[in-house]
């Protein structure tokens, strides 16, 4: 009877056992699998809102210029009154200008060019590798050649010549990371 008893003890307890681990699996939380946390700085993505004052500016797709390791970026802001792009300058996306299209002359980009009544002079110019990521995006070709032009007060032009494509000249100012807040939608 004492062996019984034994044996019948020993079957409670491991059932207990193998119920406690049952209800500890599904008891404990699921976690969701961990996003590929992405390498270098942060910056700008397709998908973030830019607050800058009282405007909005939803970054819709984006415009990836390489020249051999200076890379900027071109976001198109689609449905927003203060700039129709936004251009980040720096990996960090600490520098940034607000601009839209303009009219610059046909031919080579000049060293100096007056646009909107300011003069800007030449800061780069070079070939870039493009790539495109996002939506509403003007026409663009694998190459192009850019001429960033800068001035007093900030001031900014950037001319892309796509090759073997169309010409697109934006020109407005740079913003400081100070005056905007970022709301980020591209993680």
């Amino acid at each position: 009877m004492i062996l019984e008893f034994a044996v019948a003890a020993g079957f409670v307890a491991s059932a207990a056992f193998a119920l406690r681990s049952v209800r500890r699996r599904f008891e404990a939380p699921i976690e969701p699998p961990a996003r590929p946390v992405p390498e270098g700085p942060r910056g700008l993505r397709v998908g973030d809102v830019l607050l800058h004052g009282d405007a909005e500016l939803w970054l819709a797709g984006a415009l990836t210029f390489d020249e051999e390791g200076f890379v900027f970026r071109l976001f198109r802001t689609p449905g927003n009154e203060r700039a129709a792009y936004v251009v980040q300058l720096d990996a960090e996306g600490q520098e940034i200008a607000l601009v839209d299209p303009v009219e610059v002359p046909e031919g080579s980009v000049p060293v100096e060019l007056p646009i909107h009544g300011h003069r800007v002079v030449l800061r780069r110019r070079g070939r870039a590798t493009v790539t495109k990521e996002g939506d509403q995006l003007p026409h663009s070709t694998e190459h192009a050649n850019f001429a960033w032009l800068g001035g007093a007060g900030g001031r900014a032009l950037f001319v892309l010549d796509f090759i073997g494509g169309d010409r697109l000249a934006v020109a407005g100012e740079l913003v400081g990371a100070e005056l905007f807040e970022l709301l980020p939608g591209g993680d």
